[in-house]
């Protein structure tokens, strides 16, 4: 009886540590929420102020060189912070990626330890990448990184530095007007691509140090032996 009575109160504590666990997750993982969105908005917010100084200068200047020497001045910073931006956003991400598969793990605890309640639990108990999409309910996809935090902000940034591209063909190397614009474009493309590439191999990067001890396919399979 000692010896049954050591199990249960071991396994009593247990399963205080893993809620313990479990609640101190999710508020972890509603820290990186709001930090990516305090700091996208600040981001979203410093384009939408320069944007409008930069209407303002164009009306008093006459799109003068005035105008072209503030926005030589405005882009540059505000590319610096769409690339900090991103850069911390993306790291919010996957720290919250690591959270949804640690609880996924805890998850799995529960059901291994009452199997009976496994068939009411709506998200899933499996830590790999479609177990933790399937948490937030999507698909894996991969046009799914410009939906991110940091795919968004990857975008807008892009954006600025197409027009920055632009400005200085136009202002600087005195290109003509559609060559200036067909160089905007194509750094904007070459950007868009390189966040996302950048963006993908951290998630991969991320994914391949995590080892993965209850994929779906294993889950399946204790199912049929069982």
């Amino acid at each position: 009886m000692d010896e049954k009575n050591e199990q249960a109160a071991r396994q009593q504590q247990i399963m205080q540590f893993m809620t313990t666990e479990h609640f101190t997750l999710q508020t972890a993982r509603a820290g990186t929420v709001a930090e990516a969105n305090g700091r996208a908005s600040l981001f979203i917010g410093a384009v939408s102020s320069g944007v409008v100084a930069m209407a303002f200068i164009g009306q008093v200047s006459g799109m003068n060189e005035t105008f072209f020497l503030f926005a030589l001045v405005l882009f540059p910073s505000l590319i610096f912070l769409g690339f900090v931006t991103f850069d911390r956003v993306l790291q919010t991400a996957l720290e919250d990626w690591i959270y949804s598969c640690e609880i996924n793990r805890i998850r799995h605890y529960y059901a291994e330890v009452a199997p009976e309640m496994k068939r009411y639990f709506i998200e899933p108990t499996h830590d790999d990448a479609p177990g933790i999409l399937q948490a937030v309910g999507i698909k894996p996809a991969t046009w799914q990184y410009f939906l991110t935090g940091s795919g968004m902000v990857g975008v807008i940034n892009s954006i600025l530095v197409g027009v920055f591209a632009g400005i200085v063909a136009r202002s600087g190397i005195a290109l003509y007007i559609y060559t200036a614009i067909a160089t905007g474009i194509a750094v904007f493309a070459a950007s868009v691509f390189l966040h996302h590439k950048l963006q993908l191999k951290r998630f991969t990067e991320v994914g391949d140090r995590l080892t993965m001890l209850f994929p779906k396919d294993s889950n399946k399979d204790n199912q049929k032996s069982a």
